[in-house]
């Protein structure tokens, strides 16, 4: 007999037929000898209703209240299911996040859990019961020692459901949604998009993370962490779906960190890199298909890339290589400069920082707390490339154990969790596995920066204070002879203009700099396990990009995404372009 755990999305409880179409398939689960526990949503669009209503009370609503009135949604969802379970002879009950034992952190909106109390859960499954429980939701302990209701925030039911299947020893969670599965893209912008059989947690923790929404990344990082079987799979139809699977060693559970796992769980040294800068190159579509198309022709395997905003007509792209590729990029960046116009400077003897964690998502504080780190240490960071699980940054440092010492005692990193230039097995994998889009997203440089320690630490500080969440981070030195730099990075929409307080009073801390906003852009993502081990996937994409003409605005890169910031006008052709030409449909 085995224990399913089985979460319904928001479309798939939309109405009373969805509901009573449900249950029907649980009974025949439950009649095959399975136990069940049930996680679902609230119906349809009733979050974004109880929104609104909320807002047309106050537009800034207490946070306690909010969860208050956000968390009645699931429990109309939960009660009716039930009722259809019992209708149809199967004994069931419903559960909300309080009751079934979810206890979180003491945060409104947003809560991480700490812990499941299944006591009471078991009894009811040892009992032939199908528990059906409230997702997105459970319940901490105030500062006076009474209960108050919590909700975990977008997307919180697939991190309820991954979080049961941890807490009850459950092997397998299946996530029930309106897709068939994990495709390689929006079906709705590319509908020759395919279902992909399985998918690393790695990978689908970079699509989440970047714009794929048909799981969370807190859902996919606790499966990852704990070795959860997890299956994204239709609630329309009977197909196998997707299988998500990790490639780590499990976690052992620990109560109350359940969902609380350390923030960084790796520091990645790589000594003797060189940073090859080609400035002044012109801004139009394919310069950066050129550039890379040229190094991969002559076997150059490229590690970071790094395009910041433009500057006026002319634009900027950095890359590193090992030391070991240096003969070879010189005499490419001699035939670029002399073929595309521009200048390029090189520099050796440097270094690359890398932390990285899936507990860095959302947290701005993270890539704060490195930089100012290495400023305390008076190290100045040269360039910089984020991604949503990993900050990496290039410093020109001789004195390596001083920054190891540093980031491992910021980070509380033992010395197993500290890799210095580690070699890694090569894995059969595609270089491009599914591509990612997100429309949500403002670009803001600040330019003519300082170039000195403490800066990009004083920026990223001051955005973590406000909670103010920043993405893509990439540092550029346009202007070396001059001692400044630029630093890009998107932002969600929403939160710009709370942003121009902190950029006021940044701006004035930081003399000769200022702020520029970029056009409406959005931001395509393409991500493969294998793009590390094949040379010139970078090129590919951004050949993709030319072929149709779109102009790339930034890139940033990590081992296994490459993205690219393009005009909001072009995305869906983007996304097309990129998907046609890696042939992701077969």
């Amino acid at each position: 007999m085995a224990l399913l755990i089985k979460k319904f999305g928001g479309t798939s409880v939309g109405d009373t037929n969805k509901i009573q179409a449900i249950a029907q398939s649980i009974c025949e689960s439950k009649e095959a000898g399975n136990d069940i526990v049930v996680v679902v949503s609230a119906m349809g669009d009733s979050t974004d209703k109880l929104n609104n209503l909320a807002s047309s009370i106050s537009q800034n609503p207490n946070s306690r209240e909010l969860d208050m009135l956000l968390s009645t949604g699931e429990q109309i969802t939960i009660a009716l299911l039930a009722m259809s379970l019992n209708e149809h002879g199967i004994p069931a009950l419903s559960m909300t996040g309080s009751q079934v034992g979810i206890v979180t952190e003491s945060i409104h909106g947003k809560a991480r859990i700490l812990d499941i109390k299944t006591d009471r859960i078991k009894s009811y499954i040892e009992q032939g019961y199908v528990v059906v429980v409230a997702g997105f939701q459970g319940s901490t302990l105030s500062h006076t020692g009474s209960m108050e209701i919590t909700t975990l925030g977008r997307g919180g039911s697939d991190t309820s459901a991954v979080a049961l299947s941890t807490a009850l020893g459950a092997e397998t969670c299946e996530i029930y949604t309106d897709v068939p599965g994990v495709l390689t893209t929006d079906p709705r912008i590319v509908p020759n998009a395919k279902l992909l059989d399985n998918i690393s947690c790695e990978e689908m923790l970079e699509l989440a993370s970047v714009g794929a929404s048909v799981l969370h990344p807190r859902a996919v990082e606790i499966a990852r962490n704990y070795g959860i079987k997890l299956y994204v799979k239709s609630s329309q139809n009977y197909s196998n779906g997707t299988l998500l699977h990790s490639q780590i060693k499990p976690l052992k559970l620990k109560r109350g960190r359940l969902e609380l796992t350390k923030t960084v769980n790796s520091l990645e040294v790589l000594e003797k890199q060189a940073v090859f800068n080609i400035s002044n190159l012109p801004d139009r579509p394919g310069i950066a298909a050129q550039i890379f198309e040229s190094l991969s022709k002559d076997g150059i395997n490229v590690d970071l890339i790094i395009q910041a905003t433009h500057d006026g007509n002319n634009n900027d792209i950095a890359f590193t290589v090992n030391e070991i590729e240096i003969t070879k990029s010189i005499e490419q960046c001699k035939l670029i400069t002399n073929e595309l116009g521009g200048e390029y400077e090189f520099k050796t003897n440097m270094t690359k920082l890398s932390i990285q964690g899936a507990g860095i998502m959302g947290r701005p504080s993270v890539s704060a707390d490195l930089f100012d780190t290495l400023s305390q240490a008076n190290i100045n960071v040269r360039l910089i490339a984020t991604s949503e699980i990993k900050v990496s940054c290039i410093v020109e440092i001789n004195n390596i154990s001083k920054a190891i010492r540093f980031i491992g005692d910021k980070f509380k990193l033992s010395d197993s969790q500290i890799f210095v230039n580690p070699t890694y097995k090569k894995q059969d994998q595609p270089e491009v596995r599914g591509i990612a889009l997100d429309k949500n997203q403002v670009q803001v440089s600040f330019r003519k920066l300082p170039d000195k320690p403490g800066v990009a630490a004083s920026i990223c500080l001051a955005l973590a204070e406000n909670n103010l969440i920043f993405d893509t981070i990439v540092q550029s030195a346009r202007e070396r002879s001059l001692k400044t730099k630029d630093i890009s990075f998107t932002m969600n929409k929403q939160d710009r203009e709370k942003a121009n307080k902190v950029f006021n009073n940044l701006t004035k801390k930081l003399p000769g700099s200022f702020i520029e906003d970029g056009p409406s852009i959005a931001k395509v993502s393409a991500v493969g396990a294998g793009m590390p081990f094949n040379v010139g996937t970078a090129g590919k994409i951004f050949r993709a990009l030319a072929n149709e003409k779109i102009n790339i605005e930034m890139i940033a890169t990590s081992e296994i995404r490459t993205s690219c910031i393009v005009l909001e006008k072009d995305c869906d052709r983007a996304v097309n372009a990129i998907h046609n030409y890696f042939e992701l449909e077969k």
